[in-house]
């Protein structure tokens, strides 16, 4: 038998995380983020962090975020309620003038 044969392949399933952007009183609690999620970006100017956390523990951890003494404000991003196809509101934009013109 071959070693290929015995292995069995595992599917890859990936957890859909989203970003959550959290925005301090000052930069010193930045570092106790790191327990929350996975800490992209920390903006020291403008006293906000950017994380991603798994979709389904997002309820939980807005809670704790929120509770947090050097937390002011927890915000959840919107990229994937957004649609991406660019193409159809472009030309959708252009239907829009051409008719405001022609109406001129």
């Amino acid at each position: 038998m071959d070693i290929m044969d015995k292995k069995t392949t595992r599917p890859l399933i990936v957890p859909e995380r989203v970003a959550v952007y959290v925005y301090c009183y000052s930069y010193k609690g930045t570092r106790q983020l790191a327990k929350y999620g996975d800490v992209v970006y920390t903006s020291q100017k403008s006293n906000y962090s950017l994380l991603y956390t798994d979709k389904e523990d997002l309820p939980d951890l807005l809670k704790k975020l929120k509770t947090l003494k050097f937390v002011k404000r927890v915000r959840v991003g919107h990229l994937k309620e957004l649609d991406k196809n660019f193409s159809e509101a472009f030309a959708q934009t252009n239907l829009e003038v051409k008719e405001a013109l022609e109406s001129l």
